[in-house]
């Protein structure tokens, strides 16, 4: 188990795990959660459901009736798939919320019955058991399906992900987000045989559940695969690789969360390719710091494609921050994109713009500041010309300049793209200063 494990547990408050090792301390944690959680019956019920979504699929979906499924007998199993499922109480099961609604699923269904060879494709992604083939046919379904606004084929493979729970729950999580699943993999560093960032949605769906998975039964959690994802969403464990962390204010206590994947704008590229540029930009202010004599830090989840552009030499690029902030303070410095550290002291950070909106970092930035008020760090949003404006004017926005201690435009400042550039091509770079900076970066005030 990861030094991250390692570090969260051993800033919990449970005592019963103080002196133990990351992997028995998660153990200890998931047999405190059987305690409460009869596994047994509860694979017994979700067998029971899963027999019924299966007859469901064959005699209604599948069936030669031209007639339409009623909206009462699509109901029944949308109860199955979806938390939010009219009828469905706190003691019902389901796979997750799958934020599709209502109406959605009942249109799916009968798109299904409708068109015979879209809902056999379906249910042959649900019954192939070889991981490559299942992966091909769920990208050919978003292949067919591109284009329809149905709710089937969205980013986050949250439909698919239900359809494959509600089919197989002993050997198919009910973590149904990809959002979720990255942020678990992450947080327990488990190893992935592919490339996030460019593997097809098919393959991150599947690949995705092996490697958690076998990840988490390695480290000796064995159950079915709904039984584990329920113990990644009970309240303890949920804090924990979703980033929520209670802040004490001077007037009371809050949960805040922190984000640890990419915006859903970051997994597709535009026509532009600014996605890919963006890395290449990434990867420049990594080498421009090291020239410069500072270490470098990158978010743990970019580094497999920005590594691609800088090639690090060893010692160059950190592993761990060596600061002394608390759970939540560290969290957030973690998924900015590019930090220069010198010693044990952040000198500057970059988030580097890449989606439509420019929010992400600079709401990242302002994460920071709110959490530590008297933080004395260079900041910067590093985005393309044309984004220039939006940025300068997005920094003076109230909520970003009424923040506790210095409004962030006192503290953060906007570099181009072609500046990056420009920087990376002075000559002499090693015996510059980083406050050459200065000299191209823009203020909002």
């Amino acid at each position: 188990m990861s030094m991250g494990i390692a570090s969260f547990l051993s800033q919990s408050k449970r005592n019963l795990i103080t002196d133990m090792s990351a992997p028995q301390a998660m153990s200890a944690m998931f047999q405190s959660f059987l305690g409460e959680y009869n596994d047994r019956a509860m694979d017994n019920t979700w067998l029971a459901l899963s027999q019924q979504f299966k007859q469901f699929w064959n005699e209604r979906i599948l069936s030669a009736d031209p007639a339409p499924i009623s909206d009462s007998d699509c109901d029944d199993i949308v109860r199955i798939l979806d938390r939010n499922g009219k009828g469905n109480t706190k003691n019902s099961e389901a796979v997750a919320k799958a934020m599709v609604p209502q109406g959605a699923w009942r249109r799916m269904f009968n798109e299904f019955h409708a068109n015979q060879k879209l809902g056999a494709l379906v249910y042959q992604i649900l019954g192939e058991a070889e991981r490559d083939r299942k992966a091909l046919l769920i990208d050919e379904l978003y292949k067919i399906n591109a284009g329809q606004r149905n709710n089937l084929t969205g980013p986050s493979g949250n439909t698919v992900g239900a359809f494959l729970a509600a089919y197989d729950p002993i050997n198919n999580l009910s973590m149904i987000s990809l959002n979720d699943r990255r942020a678990i993999i992450e947080f327990l560093d488990l190893p992935v045989p592919f490339d996030w960032d460019t593997a097809s949605i098919g393959t991150r769906i599947t690949e995705s559940n092996t490697v958690i998975l076998e990840g988490i039964r390695a480290q000796g959690l064995q159950g079915s695969a709904r039984t584990l994802t329920r113990f990644f969403y009970s309240p303890a464990i949920q804090a924990l690789w979703k980033g929520q962390h209670t802040v004490k204010r001077t007037d009371k206590k809050v949960s805040v969360t922190v984000p640890t994947v990419p915006d859903d704008e970051t997994d597709v590229a535009d026509d532009s390719g600014s996605v890919r540029e963006s890395m290449q930009i990434q990867g420049l202010i990594a080498k421009i710091g090291t020239k410069m004599g500072f270490t470098i830090w990158l978010p743990k989840a970019d580094r497999g494609r920005v590594l691609k552009v800088w090639h690090a030499q060893a010692g160059e690029l950190v592993e761990e921050l060596p600061l002394g902030y608390d759970a939540t303070t560290m969290k957030t410095i973690e998924q900015i994109d590019v930090i220069w550290l010198r010693n044990r002291s952040i000198v500057r950070a970059f988030e580097v713009e890449h989606t439509t909106s420019v929010y992400s970092g600079l709401l990242r930035m302002a994460d920071l500041v709110a959490l530590q008020p008297n933080i004395n760090i260079k900041l910067h949003i590093v985005a393309p010309a044309e984004k220039r404006e939006k940025v300068l004017q997005e920094i003076q926005r109230p909520v970003f300049s009424l923040l506790e201690g210095r409004a962030l435009a006192e503290m953060c400042t906007y570099l181009s793209y072609d500046n990056v550039i420009e920087i990376g091509e002075l000559k002499h770079l090693a015996h510059l200063s980083d406050k050459v900076i200065e000299e191209y970066e823009e203020s909002a005030e």
